[in-house]
């Protein structure tokens, strides 16, 4: 999957990568061929929806009290060839998979701040991303529901009217997205968002009536976003969406700076640090980014052997490269919240 250079950072970033469960299709005709991959032709078989009452759906469920809330959306994990569209709550090796990577480097940012409450759902497979057909919105609107469903069992049964921490990662992003459209968008739950952290996907201040994006390190009852490359490098669906005269950049904020700024390089000195994929907090004070054109731009870490780092997509790294500054970030905007 990826290459032996032993460079904990490259390491953290490869770790993070979408990984496939050891589960195959037992109804074979039901998957077509599609170059060198098993594609199903249906939806069905489903598995079974997730039953939010029981804590074995979620990845966390807080017994402890807090004065915040944190819904973390965790992101895709279920990759490989001749799987079904989505994936099931009982395949054991998808979750612990779940539980180590994302849950255990994503939703720790915001360990001691608040109750973490974490869905597992029936998350929908790595392909719907790439075909973008009409099974694939199918896959993802099924995804969706079960999250939707999370949220409201615990809008029902844990809601206590403390000040919300919205987050998710990549899928995770796409479900917080409608989440805020549906239940955050001008309405009261509205104005008890601290803020949202929704990075690794396009989002579009179009697609909200009220929320706002956040411009600066203590802004309200908005949503943040990036997407990290390298600098100096566009993906190819974004470069062709930019030769549309009508296109418009996706929100972006520096997570290290917390600035909006286009083309403005983040202080090494403000790199508050990274979590590698053996969960150390390193390399404080080592990278610099800037905002350009809806992306996140990062510069080659200022590490031994970072020549060898180079690489044009560091979308798994978008929560642990700036783990430390996205922690104190939610920290300063509780605070700021409770003056307010």
């Amino acid at each position: 999957m990826f290459n032996t250079l032993r460079h904990p950072l490259l390491f953290m970033a490869a770790g993070m990568l979408v990984l496939s469960s050891c589960q195959s299709s037992k109804n074979l005709g039901a998957f077509t061929d599609d170059g060198d991959r098993a594609t199903p032709q249906h939806l069905e078989p489903l598995p079974s929806a997730p039953a939010y009452e029981s804590k074995a759906a979620w990845a966390l469920y807080p017994e402890d009290s807090a004065s915040v809330d944190v819904f973390y959306i965790h992101p895709t994990m279920f990759e490989g060839e001749g799987l079904p569209w989505v994936a099931s709550l009982e395949d054991v090796a998808l979750n612990e998979a779940v539980d180590a990577w994302p849950v255990r480097h994503q939703a720790s940012v915001f360990e001691g701040l608040g109750r973490i409450y974490a869905p597992r759902y029936r998350q929908a497979h790595y392909r719907s991303f790439v075909l973008r057909d009409s099974l694939s919105d199918a896959a993802l609107d099924l995804a969706y529901s079960d999250v939707r469903a999370a949220f409201v069992y615990w809008m029902k049964h844990e809601d206590q009217g403390h000040p919300i921490i919205l987050a998710g990662h990549s899928q995770g992003s796409w479900h917080g997205r409608r989440l805020l459209q549906e239940f955050f968008d001008g309405s009261a739950l509205g104005e008890r968002l601290v803020a949202a952290y929704l990075p690794g996907f396009d989002l579009y201040e179009s697609e909200f009536d009220m929320l706002k994006p956040c411009q600066n390190a203590s802004d309200l009852g908005c949503y943040c976003s990036w997407m990290t490359y390298s600098t100096d490098y566009t993906p190819g669906w974004l470069a062709h969406y930019q030769s549309d005269e009508n296109y418009v950049d996706p929100v972006c904020i520096n997570p290290i700076s917390w600035t909006t700024t286009q083309d403005l390089n983040s202080p090494m000195e403000l790199h508050l640090g990274a979590r590698t994929e053996r969960f150390k907090l390193k390399y404080t004070h080592k990278m610099t980014a800037r905002v350009h054109r809806g992306m996140l731009w990062l510069d080659s870490p200022d590490v031994f052997g970072s020549r060898w780092l180079r690489r044009d997509n560091w979308h798994n790294g978008d929560f642990n490269l700036f783990w430390a500054n996205i922690r104190a970030n939610a920290s300063e905007r509780i605070v700021e919240f409770y003056k307010k």
